[in-house]
């Protein structure tokens, strides 16, 4: 009888592409770190040692400590996955921030009081990245209080909606001592999230902690509570701005969202803040499925020698006519190729337009007005496909196309690795979140370089493109007529003749000559130079978020960088030449899997 055991295994139940499809981790995420004030005065060189840390978690808390008028700005914690789309200037509460600010500097110089205030959600995997952070490698407290709310899915019993009420948690050391007269926290209930990474970390360090939490989650009865609590045992004189009590719902929109996601789906803390965090930034950031890198993407430089060896030829002659004809191509293709490396990678989904099927990212808000040279593209793609047809892709095309941009108009020369692949989609969303904006903040910006891989470096060094092209009055209004300007380039008779000349061409009100548009470096606005860079260290960078790079009181770096690139051009030129092939590098993978050569870049093959 034929044995009927076999060697052949049993048949699978999953076809082999299944097993064979799963998705691959996701890059590490760059570390969070601390920007700290450049002025002496101001902030010490870290780690900083405040007598107390007070970390304001919850919405009350933050409302509360927003209103005290006697703090100062001496910093902000930045999370490089989260960049800080629409903060404003000046710290709003309407702002996703995570400022550090000194409570009693004056009066206490060397261990002041300092408030680190969290007003956008930390992820469960990065809270404890951040608890070290602030409890042991930047800042060494003696004494750290940090204010939360009582989540009622972690809490065991009842809580009532129309009573104010407040627990603490200690760690060993604050036990021997303790500073607030509060019942504990009652027994097999939980605290999670950063409120909880922050006192774990302060057990490790054996550093006196207080966690408070307290319940509403927003009203004013738990603000009043909070601050009855709170101000007497800090023995701090702190003037409260008028209104701080005219607070019946949460100031921030930001957590409440968050909140609200949690109870209606029922998700576990950590999915709840990376839930969260991925529609915040409008649903497509796609940092679980998506790689976007700046480094070692698979270009080459001589991808294209033996396919289409008159390539670079043929741009660089349809480019000088371009250039010729108008200086101000030669900006606007550079800007063509940043906007699009910043969403969805180098892919050339910025040149897409709109179909029945597909929606373009031209007219996202940071492009509809600012985005134009396509025509020089689609020139260009008209020649090299009657040179070799279906070969050079249209994100190689414009990648080539803003280097020789930038020699035309006396900039340097770098090689330009090929091999990209157009992409058949694009984002509009990813537009609106990723590209920087005007009048952002130096943090804002800061994190949206980070997010693509590129240094603080390579941010200053891109920000010199400025010494060419044009901004539109929309973009610089506020800077002028808000005082900004004359904060930043005092009562210099050229200056003041300068911001005369600004206003005759962008008038104050709203709507009416929007399109205006004048120099970015009105010095020698059709030269690419280090100009650009001597007009901030005059305080007269046009745009806002570009003075920022030298005025801010956060840009400790940035500011020696404008300093040496102002007095160094060669210095200058080398770094931007690498900082481009980087900004180039940054690459989707998905292009490669899915990606094409398109016939005509405005649109996808059929």
């Amino acid at each position: 009888m034929e044995d009927v055991l076999t060697e052949i295994p049993p048949p699978s139940r999953f076809f082999q592409e299944d097993l064979n499809n799963f998705t691959p981790p996701s890059p590490p995420l760059p570390s969070p770190f601390l920007l700290l004030s450049q002025n002496p005065n101001e902030a010490a060189e870290p780690p900083l040692r405040p007598s107390v840390l007070i970390v304001a978690l919850s919405s009350p808390s933050l409302h509360l400590f927003h209103n005290v008028s006697s703090k100062t700005l001496i910093g902000t914690l930045v999370l490089p996955e989260t960049p800080f789309s629409g903060n404003s200037i000046n710290p709003s509460l309407k702002d996703k921030s995570c400022n550090i600010y000194s409570l009693d500097r004056h009066q206490n110089p060397k261990n002041p009081t300092l408030l680190v205030s969290f007003q956008c959600p930390i992820a469960a995997e990065r809270c404890h990245s951040v608890a070290k952070l602030l409890i042991s490698q930047q800042i060494v407290p003696q004494r750290v209080l940090i204010l939360d709310s009582i989540q009622s899915r972690n809490f065991r019993g009842k809580l009532s909606r129309d009573e104010a009420v407040a627990f603490k948690l200690e760690t060993t050391s604050e036990r021997k001592a303790p500073s607030l007269s509060l019942e504990y926290f009652p027994s097999a209930s939980v605290v999670d999230g950063l409120g909880a990474a922050l006192m774990a970390a302060c057990e490790i360090n054996n550093i006196k902690a207080t966690l408070c939490v307290t319940w509403p989650q927003f009203g004013a009865s738990v603000l009043s509570l909070i601050r009855s609590l709170i101000f007497p045992a800090l023995d701090l004189d702190l003037s409260i701005s008028p209104g701080v009590d005219d607070y019946s719902q949460p100031s921030l929109p930001l957590f409440s969202v968050a909140q609200e996601s949690h109870k209606k789906q029922n998700m576990a803390p950590s999915l709840c803040f990376r839930t969260f965090i991925l529609q915040f930034m409008l649903l497509v950031f796609s940092v679980l499925n998506t790689s976007l890198h700046a480094s070692e993407p698979p270009l080459t430089l001589d991808y294209y020698a033996s396919a289409c060896p008159n390539l670079f030829e043929i741009v660089k002659k349809e480019m000088e006519c371009a250039v010729l004809s108008d200086p101000r191509n030669a900006a606007l293709i550079v800007r063509l190729h940043f906007h699009d490396c910043f969403v969805q990678g180098c892919d050339g989904s910025v040149l897409l337009d709109d179909t029945i099927t597909l929606k373009g990212e031209k007219k996202a808000s940071p492009n509809i007005h600012s985005l134009k040279g396509f025509r020089i593209i689609d020139r260009i793609k008209n020649n090299l496909e009657s040179e070799c047809p279906g070969i050079v892709s249209c994100a190689d095309i414009l990648t080539i196309a803003a280097r020789d941009a930038v020699i035309l108009v006396g900039g340097p020369y770098w090689d330009v690795p090929l091999g990209r692949k157009d992409s058949i989609t694009a984002s509009p969303e990813l537009a609106d979140a990723n590209l920087p904006t005007a009048n952002e903040g130096l943090a804002t910006i800061i994190s949206k370089f980070l997010y693509q891989g590129l240094s603080v470096t390579d941010m200053v060094a891109l920000s010199g493109a400025h010494t060419i092209g044009m901004a539109r009055c929309e973009s610089f209004r506020a800077r002028i007529y808000g005082g900004d300007f004359e904060a930043t380039a005092g009562s210099n008779p050229l200056s003041q003749s300068y911001l005369s000349s600004l206003k005759s061409t962008c008038p104050p009100v709203r709507g009416v000559g929007d399109n205006n548009i004048t120099a970015m470096d009105y010095v020698t606005p059709d030269l690419f130079d280090n100009s650009f860079y001597h007009l901030l260290l005059k305080g007269e960078g046009l745009l806002s978020s570009d003075q920022e790079l030298y005025s801010s009181l956060l840009g400790i770096q940035t500011k020696q960088l404008v300093k040496q690139y102002a007095a160094d051009p060669v210095a200058f030129f080398q770094q931007f030449s690498d900082s481009m092939v980087k900004l180039g590098n940054i690459t989707n993978q998905d292009s490669f899997a899915t990606g094409e050569v398109r016939k005509i870049c405005r649109f996808v093959n059929t």
